[in-house]
Parts: structure tokens; C-alpha cells; sequence
């Protein structure tokens, strides 16, 4: 006599014991992603104030906003597509696809604005990273239109079943932007602080050694932490994504922490540079405040102190209390400012 199931419609039930399993951890990973989605927002909350009252809304504003609201509608989405019973699986499939391809749009958007203003005086540059991002925007439509999912046996719940090998395209496009941008602005800092004009110079200054001053070299740990940070994340989602022998749970799974991830490390930079504790080109710091979160004050940025300006031709010494990059004791003596001269 074959034992009666305890609960006959338990979505699990119809599933395989492995397949069951990568289901039930898709959903933890999910659960996860979104209480720290939502943990970031809270204790961001007197930032984004911050920036509707103390500073003036512009489109940059706008889309750093949208940017947030359509990474948290997407991993909500996918969280109530694996947990909530529906009655019809098409419907939060394609509200998962379009959130996807907005969310993918709209943080690429931050990346960009981040390079056009580190590159404002080279418009080839611009250029091309607003290709790389218009490439973005396209190749994430790819997710919409391929994925599918279906119920789980007679039951409610639904359960993604299809993830296309086409939509590759979009973390491969994904990691191209995340990379090139990542790159060139370190480029950038690198080749405006570094004495030493050569590969070999640039190559150690870009590792954390060589003769870049300490002040940019505070810099370029401080902004770019952040890129590297998702571009790690984009990397681990195109070996998922490609990677034939991950099931098509896991495959689709991967796309949700990413997506968080890269939307709070572009929305902490773009904090970051809107209260002054990244200079807006990548070259030259300005002091700002910045109050609560997890952003405190940037460690190696200039101080207000007194500075000494030296008119060669009146050859008179002014005092001044302008913003100062440098300690004063890293002035050179006049015998020696008389030589360089």
C-alpha cells in the first residue's frame, strides 16, 4: 500500500529532489537580495532627502532615482514570482523581463554620466561610451524575450523554466560597458596625477604603487573600488549565464544579486560625487558634506588650511585662505622653487 502524501499540492512535490533544491535556494538568494536592497534604502533615507532638498533636481537626479526604483522593482518582482502562487505565469514573467530591461538602462545611465564627465573635454570618448550604453539598453530586451515560465505541476506557483542562450548578449554587454568604463576613468586620474609620463609609470600607479601622491592615490582607491566591485558581479552573472551545464533556475537566479549590487555601487558613486567626496572629473577634489548612510567622510581629501601663494613677478608672498590640495609642508623652499623656475 503506497503512503499517502501529507500535502499533495505542495509545489515541491512535483519537482525532483535536485530540481527542488535549486529552487528553494533560488528563493533564499532572492529573499537575501532584497532585504539588502531594502536595508540600503533605509539607511540611505537621509541622503536621497538630502539630495531632493539641499541640492537642485536635475535630470542626473532623476534618473539616479528611477535607476533605484527599477532595481527594487525587479528584485521584488522576481521575489513574488518564486514565493507568491499565480494564476497565470505570463504576466510577472513579463513584468520581470521589462524591469530587468529598465533597471539595466537606467544603471548603465549612471556609469555613463560618471565617464561623460570625467572625459566632458573629449567628445569621441563620449562617444563611444554612449554606445556601449545605447548597446546596453538594446541587448537587455533580449531577457523579456526569451525567458519563460510555467507552473509547477496542477499547482500556483511558478517556476522559471527557459533561459535562452541569446541572451547572453546582455551580460556580455553588460561586462564590456562595466569594464571599459572602469578602465578609463582609472586611466584618466592616472594620467592627470602621475609625474612620471611612461606605460611602466602608469602601470604601477594603476596597482597601487610608483609616485603618484598620495592624495590621488586615495582617489583612485576611494571611486574605484566601487566599478570593480560590479564589475566582479558582471563577470560571476556572464559565467552563469553561459555556463550550459547551470541549470536554468540558477542561470536566471544570478541576474537578481548582481542587478542589486551594480545599481548600489553606481548609486553610492553618484552619492558620492554629488556631496563632494569624488571629485565630479576624476582630477580635482572638492570639499562638500555628507551626513548618514554608510558614506562617511573620505579619508585622504583636502583640508581647508592656510596656503601660501608666491607671485614670481612682484616677488611678494601672499597669504590666502583658498582650498589647498597639498599640506603645506610638502612646500618646497624658495632656493629650490628658484631653481625649477
Amino acid at each position: 500500500m503506497t503512503p499517502e502524501t501529507p500535502n499533495p499540492f505542495t509545489p515541491l512535490a512535483f519537482l525532483d529532489p535536485k530540481t527542488a533544491n535549486q529552487f528553494e535556494v533560488a528563493r533564499y538568494i532572492t529573499a537575501v537580495t532584497v532585504g539588502i536592497y531594502l536595508w540600503d534604502l533605509a539607511i540611505n533615507l537621509p541622503n536621497d532627502i538630502l539630495l531632493l532638498t539641499k541640492h537642485k533636481i536635475r535630470l542626473p537626479t532623476i534618473i539616479y532615482y528611477l535607476s533605484r526604483f527599477s532595481s527594487l522593482g525587479y528584485v521584488i518582482t522576481c521575489f513574488f514570482f518564486q514565493v507568491l502562487p499565480m494564476e497565470h505565469c505570463e504576466v510577472p514573467r513579463l513584468l520581470i523581463g521589462i524591469s530587468w530591461t529598465t533597471s539595466q538602462a537606467l544603471t548603465s545611465s549612471l556609469f555613463f554620466m560618471r565617464v561623460r564627465a570625467v572625459y566632458h573635454h573629449d567628445k569621441f570618448i563620449q562617444g563611444i561610451f554612449f554606445f556601449l550604453w545605447i548597446s546596453v539598453a538594446f541587448s537587455a530586451l533580449t531577457v523579456p524575450i526569451g525567458i519563460r515560465g510555467a507552473h509547477i505541476g496542477p499547482t500556483m506557483q511558478c517556476l522559471l523554466t527557459q533561459v535562452p542562450s541569446y541572451t547572453e548578449a546582455s551580460a556580455w554587454t553588460l561586462l564590456v560597458n562595466d569594464s571599459a568604463i572602469f578602465f578609463a576613468i582609472t586611466y584618466r586620474i592616472i594620467a592627470f596625477n602621475i609625474v612620471e609620463d611612461t606605460f611602466k609609470a602608469r602601470l604601477k600607479a594603476f596597482v597601487g604603487r610608483g609616485s603618484i601622491p598620495q592624495l590621488s592615490r586615495s582617489l583612485l582607491i576611494g571611486g574605484q573600488h566601487y566599478y570593480l566591485i560590479a564589475l566582479f558581479g558582471n563577470i560571476l552573472l556572464l559565467v552563469l549565464v553561459i555556463g550550459s551545464s547551470f541549470p536554468p533556475i540558477y542561470r536566471g537566479m544570478g541576474s537578481i544579486p548582481v542587478t542589486a549590487l551594480t545599481n548600489l555601487m553606481a548609486c553610492i558613486v553618484f552619492r558620492k560625487v554629488k556631496f563632494g567626496h569624488i571629485p565630479q572629473d576624476g582630477t580635482t577634489f572638492t570639499n562638500g558634506t555628507y551626513s548618514g548612510g554608510q558614506m562617511g567622510s573620505f579619508p585622504g581629501g583636502p583640508r581647508r588650511v592656510d596656503a601660501i601663494r608666491v607671485d614670481i613677478n612682484k616677488s611678494t608672498v601672499v597669504e590666502t585662505h583658498e582650498q589647498c590640495d597639498f599640506p603645506l609642508n610638502e612646500l618646497k623652499p624658495e632656493s629650490q622653487v628658484n631653481d625649477q623656475v
